[in-house]
């Protein structure tokens, strides 16, 4: 059987939004996603905030200086604060190394703070802002396994295009509801490995957006008139 893919945030998506295109991508790597615009301005604002963040204090480039009060105010909070820490756990959930053969979840946290039995994440995004939970709750899962001692995860998206916050919290008692949001996703991916099946799931990323262009439901992409 097998083994299956170290899975993360956006790997364990892809999957959910189509499995032929993620083994295509992922297992396979016959075909590669091109970043474009917005991913690339996505890159270079989690660096920026990555670096004012760091013992250097780098200023903000003069495009994002407009974030420093935000830059602030995480900075004002009391307790423990990491950046851009990567994340790496076995199947029985203990810490292992990023890239080792036990490695059953990778992620990244943009931002953490530990403060005695509170823990806070946040989410640095770009894109359009939304109310969905999924990716916080993931988050809120790393805090509560990662820390013992936190009880309440105040988890957070930040929408540096409207400079706005998108924010849930969760208890410690409410961890295997935050896991019931995974596991069946978890248990159709290991499957996809151990039968190796890969179905193509049709969505509108078949609109020329999908990288796949073999898949019969790939379509190229409209041109606006």
């Amino acid at each position: 059987m097998p083994t299956p893919l170290p899975w993360s945030p956006s790997a364990l998506d892809d999957f959910v939004n189509c499995p032929k295109s993620y083994h295509e991508k992922r297992v396979l790597k016959s075909v590669k996603d091109v970043q474009g615009e917005e991913a690339i301005w996505g890159v270079r604002v989690h660096k920026a905030f990555e670096l004012r963040q760091q013992k250097q204090h780098t200023p903000l480039p003069p495009e994002l200086i407009a974030h420093e009060p935000y830059m602030k105010k995480l900075e004002g909070w009391s307790g423990q604060s990491l950046t851009e820490s990567k994340i790496a756990l076995d199947r029985k959930l203990q810490l292992c190394g990023y890239f080792s053969p036990e490695c059953w979840y990778r992620g990244v946290l943009d931002f953490r703070n530990i403060d005695g039995s509170l823990g806070r994440v946040i989410d640095y995004k770009t894109g359009k802002p939304h109310e969905k939970q999924r990716q916080l709750k993931l988050y809120a899962i790393n805090i509560f396994t990662l820390h013992p001692e936190v009880e309440i995860v105040d988890a957070r998206y930040y929408w540096t295009s409207t400079y706005s916050e998108t924010r849930h919290v969760w208890d410690r008692k409410e961890l295997p509801d935050l896991w019931a949001e995974f596991i069946p996703d978890l248990q159709q991916y290991a499957t996809a490995f151990k039968t190796d099946t890969w179905q193509a799931r049709p969505s509108g990323l078949c609109n020329g957006w999908c990288p796949v262009t073999t898949c019969e439901h790939w379509k190229p992409k409209r041109i606006k008139r």
